[in-house]
């Protein structure tokens, strides 16, 4: 097959939806994603789907499946903070503990994205870098996001195009384009 594929096959999409949906709302990993998605390297594929470079288009439903995922349960980041803000005053205020709040919020915030559990070896800092080493990372990172959103826009464009093919075969089989007979 030659250049980047223009569709997702039906284990990237179940990849993607264990992903951010996890199972029976507990979040899982990617190599158990992977695993239950059926890949057999669940290992290595994991992190394969979700590198923007190799599968920009799996990356781009990963996010939309978030934004659904925030867009339908109202969570934003103001909202986010506003609500671990409320919490915090209440404890300070009644001297409860209110673990389990602060863990539900944290939760949502787990689900819509905010939080996300890696570990990252630093070797230098910003700091280090002169100007020539800032600019080629921050070429390396709109780079990696282009793609991104290059996957998103073709993604929304053939789910509208599948919409509109679907459009034109309910009007052509609707009993109203029927031809009547009156003679």
């Amino acid at each position: 097959m030659s250049g980047p594929m223009k569709h997702l096959t039906p284990k990237q999409i179940k990849f993607a939806t264990l992903l951010v949906y996890g199972v029976e709302g507990n979040p899982i990993t990617q190599t158990e994603a992977a695993k239950l998605a059926g890949y057999a390297d669940s290992l290595h594929e994991g992190s394969r789907l979700t590198n923007p470079n190799k599968n920009p288009l799996v990356c781009a439903h990963i996010s939309n499946l978030r934004d659904e995922v925030r867009q339908k349960y109202g969570i934003s980041f103001e909202n986010h903070l506003e609500e671990l803000g409320k919490i915090r005053d209440r404890g300070i205020k009644d001297n409860k503990s209110l673990a389990a709040a602060a863990t539900t919020e944290i939760a949502r915030g787990k689900v819509a994205g905010y939080y996300i559990d890696q570990k990252i070896i630093r070797h230098g800092s910003i700091d280090d870098m002169n100007l020539d080493q800032l600019y080629a990372r921050m070429k390396t990172i709109k780079d990696k996001n282009e793609k991104v959103l290059e996957a998103k826009e073709l993604l929304n464009s053939s789910e509208e195009l599948e919409s509109q093919s679907k459009d034109k075969t309910v009007k052509l089989l609707s009993p109203s384009n029927k031809i009547s007979d009156r003679d």
